[in-house]
């Protein structure tokens, strides 16, 4: 007999993305996450506390297979990118709700008229796609923090001032620590170097994305908002994303220290200058170096020019500074920003100062909320988005005392928000994403295995760990009244991180575009050259018979199909099972170990929710050891330190049996048929999972 009705009136998703359940389980053990162990304690969830991953492993399309209850090459949006049609070696970033096939299950409620808040869901909810006075919505047009894409300037900055800078420079992106004297000479945007031994695009090869560029913006029409088109070609494991990003540089303004001039108010006396330049070095901010009462320098002041006498902020030695208010001046105008700081070290004497900030944010940015007056309501009240930031997991400083603190107010910051929606909007249906665990994870998981370049052991790394799973502790221990308050309650993620046992040394599998090798080694995939006979960064389709882009799709150069198609398809099927064969041929020179855990023909892959149109032609995995972060391992991956790919599942609250462990394999296809039955509205339209009906109360 079919139920009617639901099992409760107010339901709340807390997703956490990158959280991981095996090392959930170790903080647990060690009693260091008390409040995700209160919510096993009053509801269900498997004794592993994971679900079964769809794949790839990638935020968007997890999160929509979250949302829709449907598979990727369903629901339509297949990896952190999908590729362009006809031209698959064009990828297009994926979070647009332009790109989904099926219905969300936000959208089902807010039709049955549940007040609905989606909050910064990246994987089909920006924009929204219902327009009836039941839903509000805020971001999820990318990771990070709210506004991570649409609102930052820059990205994270160190400011050195010191007696060894002979003159003021400011460096794009060339820091890969903060701890630096003031004499170094840095590199110019040392982000993935191996990008540096091809050449340059063909004026048709840059004329292919930008058409894309344009066709893209128009399908997803929201002014002033462009998602990433890419024709990225990547050739060595230098290139790796996530095995590069572990040493994300930040930018550097770098300057000597001088006796104070042209000020044009009173100063301290015995203050000493320097000069501040953020923001691609375009502004640049005077500060002075104050001595205390005892003689010592200890702080600093930054002033807008040297006639404005109120300071924009003044730092104190080891002390964290939220929110210093500037402003930026670009094409439309001056308009506020806000930035964190925080002054890492002073020497008594003034003769150095080693400062960090945060990215510049805009704080008069609506674009990315729904309706737009929710802008003005929240940042009124609790001031604009905290910024998110990407750094180098080498330094403890930039991890420990910055990233992780500003968490913890953007942590804050989202709980006000969703706390004040839900009173203020009656909401009863809340679909939340907070991304810390994956940005900050993603500084620091190649270090949690001790490597050649390890700076600091292992076992001061998962500290940083650790710290990470506090802060989300403690942001879902700000929700756990709503359990009194007869609200259900599930914690969610789309994947977890795992730190592979064996070094990256293979391009194979990453996610922001094509990769070379190695299938041009095998001879499928080979580059345009220029006058010289140097590769450029462009695919040479007339010899290409095959190529890898995206987290694990390789596809086949066809007749008929694509433009410049060579391969007739009566060969396909055969050039298929060569590239298989020599896919599981590929060993590790070091080891020996195998690399590729799965290929699979498209077909085939139906299996695991990547067949059809949309998905390759061939999909593979790589093997655990050979998997860092996530995206191209398979949801189930395991690595050092307690680490897995896998996602986490917990449930309590009304409707949910208390103190279950579930022996059940629960599917992220799951969660939104779940949460229909809970709330005794239709499953989406293309559901393809089923209600976890052994946690539940009573029956559907």
């Amino acid at each position: 007999m079919l139920r009617k009705e639901g099992l409760t009136e107010k339901l709340m998703i807390l997703g956490i993305d990158g959280m991981d359940p095996r090392f959930t389980r170790r903080m647990l053990r060690e009693g260091k996450m008390p409040n995700v162990q209160k919510l096993i304690d009053a509801g269900a969830c498997r004794e592993d506390l994971m679900l079964l991953g769809a794949n790839p492993t990638i935020t968007p399309p997890l999160w929509a297979t979250l949302a829709t209850g449907a598979y990727p090459m369903t629901h339509g949006i297949f990896d952190y990118a999908i590729s362009g049609e006809p031209h698959k070696e064009i990828t297009i970033d994926a979070f647009s709700s332009a790109f989904l096939t099926a219905e969300p299950i936000f959208n089902v409620t807010a039709k049955a008229g549940i007040n609905t808040l989606v909050f910064h869901w990246p994987g089909g909810s920006w924009p929204p796609t219902v327009d009836n006075g039941h839903l509000w919505t805020v971001d999820g047009s990318s990771p990070g923090a709210v506004g991570g894409w649409t609102s930052r300037l820059d990205f994270d900055s160190i400011i050195i001032a010191s007696e060894l800078t002979k003159e003021p420079s400011y460096t794009f992106m060339g820091a890969i620590t903060s701890d630096l004297k003031g004499d170094e000479k840095l590199p110019y945007y040392n982000y993935k170097l191996g990008l540096r031994e091809l050449g340059k695009l063909s004026p048709e090869g840059k004329a292919l994305p930008n058409q894309y560029q344009e066709e893209i913006d128009a399908k997803i029409g929201v002014e002033g908002y462009h998602n990433n088109v890419n024709y990225n070609i990547q050739t060595d494991a230098v290139d790796h994303t996530q095995w590069a990003v572990a040493d994300f540089p930040c930018s550097c303004s770098m300057s000597p220290i001088t006796v104070p001039e042209g000020w044009e108010f009173a100063i301290p006396e015995d203050s000493r200058e320097f000069t501040i330049r953020i923001i691609y070095g375009r502004v640049s901010r005077p500060a002075l170096i104050l001595k205390n009462a005892d003689g010592r320098y200890d702080r600093v002041a930054i002033y807008k020019d040297k006639a404005s006498a109120e300071p924009l902020a003044i730092l104190e030695d080891d002390v964290f500074y939220e929110r210093m208010y500037d402003t930026f001046i670009n094409e439309t105008g001056e308009h506020p920003v806000t930035r964190n700081l925080s002054m890492l070290k002073i020497a008594e004497d003034g003769s150095y100062v080693r400062i960090w900030s945060s990215p510049s944010m805009l704080c008069d940015d609506d674009r990315i909320f729904y309706p737009k007056s929710l802008h003005k309501e929240l940042t009124d009240l609790f001031g604009p988005p905290q910024p998110s930031s990407q750094m180098s997991g080498r330094d403890a400083d930039l991890i420990m005392k910055c990233n992780n603190v500003q968490w913890n107010l953007a942590a804050k910051w989202q709980s006000q928000c969703i706390h004040h929606l839900i009173e203020t909007k009656d909401i009863k249906a809340v679909f939340s994403h907070y991304h810390n665990v994956d940005l900050q994870t993603h500084n620091y998981i190649k270090y949690l295995k001790n490597r050649e370049d390890s700076n600091l052991d292992e076992s001061e790394v998962l500290k940083f760990a650790e710290a990470t799973y506090k802060t989300t502790d403690d942001y879902l221990g700000t929700f756990l009244h709503f359990l009194d308050e007869g609200w259900t309650i599930m914690v969610v993620s789309d994947h977890g991180l795992t730190c592979g046992e064996e070094d990256c040394t293979c391009i194979l599998g990453d996610i922001v575009g094509v990769n070379v090798d190695p299938l041009r080694r095998f001879g499928y995939t080979v580059l345009k050259t220029d006058e010289n006979g140097k590769d450029i960064a462009e695919l040479d389709m007339s010899k290409t018979t095959a190529y890898q882009t995206r987290s694990s799709s390789i596809y086949v150069n066809l007749k008929g199909r694509d433009p410049e198609g060579i391969v007739d398809p009566a060969d396909k099927w055969e050039l298929e099972e060569r590239i298989i064969t020599d896919l599981y041929s590929m060993k590790d020179p070091k080891t020996g170990k195998r690399m590729v855990n799965l290929a699979l023909h498209n077909k085939d892959a139906y299996h695991l929710g990547l067949g059809g149109p949309g998905c390759g032609d061939i999909t593979f995995f790589m093997a655990d050891d050979y998997t860092l972060g996530h995206g191209a391992g398979m949801s189930t991956a395991e690595g050092h330190n307690d680490t897995s790919l896998s996602p986490i599942f917990i449930a309590a609250g009304r409707g949910i049996k208390p103190g279950l462990k579930t022996n059940r394999v629960i599917r992220e296809v799951d969660v939104a048929p779940t949460v229909a039955a809970l709330m005794g509205v239709p499953y989406p339209e293309e559901c393809e999972g089923a209600p976890i009906y052994q946690i539940l109360t009573d029956q559907i």
